[in-house]
């Protein structure tokens, strides 16, 4: 995969699944799915999201080609759905050191989920963390689709990470954003004013899904 630098600081580097045919045995998936994770580089270095245990190895690739040797400090969880969370486990077991950034609902779940209570931050809405150069900032959006789900902020660079909220199916043709992507399904929403693309035209300047589903 190449890279993506969406910003300097901040890469994509999720991966597409090309193969599963229907999300969670339900949905089908014609245009494959995505699972989406960033860096978020300052002094220190965070990683929001993860990917799908399977394509754990893929989202590792990914992150050494972004970052070469340095190490990441923070694993930031907007959301526990397994297409979010399951490669925790695998990055606590790389990364020993690494601090596992969520909501009090988050660390309940991921110490239910895979076992993992220490080294954790709780975070309630509008904390922050400073990485030396960048800021992101935590907003609690729960039922989005789970209780725990938040989203994260950079302010500096206008840029929201918006975890499940605004996703859809499918997998990425090269762009990180759906009106990049999928221009004429994002015209179609945008054209019956869905508040997603609403959302995109006047908060973000980069408004990155953790998924598009």
């Amino acid at each position: 995969m190449a890279i993506t630098e969406i910003l300097p600081g901040i890469h994509y580097v999720g991966v597409n699944d090309r193969t599963t045919t229907r999300f969670e045995a339900l949905w089908s998936l014609p245009m494959g799915v995505s699972y989406n994770a960033y860096l978020v580089a300052g002094e220190k270095i965070a990683l929001i999201d993860t990917v799908e245990e399977s394509f754990g190895s893929r989202l590792e690739a990914n992150i050494s080609e972004a970052i070469g040797e340095r190490k990441i400090d923070y694993l930031v969880v907007n959301h526990m759905e397994p297409d979010h969370s399951s490669s925790i486990a695998a990055l606590r077991r790389i990364y020993p050191d690494i601090e596992i950034v969520g909501n009090a609902k988050t660390l309940q779940m991921i110490e239910g989920f895979y076992g993992i209570a220490g080294g954790t931050v709780e975070v309630k809405e509008g904390d922050t963390l400073d990485l030396g150069g960048k800021t992101l900032s935590f907003h609690m959006i729960p039922m989005v689709h789970w209780p725990e789900t938040m989203v994260t902020w950079c302010a500096g660079d206008r840029t929201l990470f918006s975890g499940d909220a605004f996703g859809t199916f499918g997998a990425l043709g090269g762009g990180i954003t759906g009106v990049q992507d999928y221009p004429k399904l994002y015209a179609a929403i945008k054209a019956r004013g869905y508040d997603a693309a609403l959302l995109q035209d006047l908060f973000a300047d980069n408004w990155l899904r953790v998924l598009p589903k």
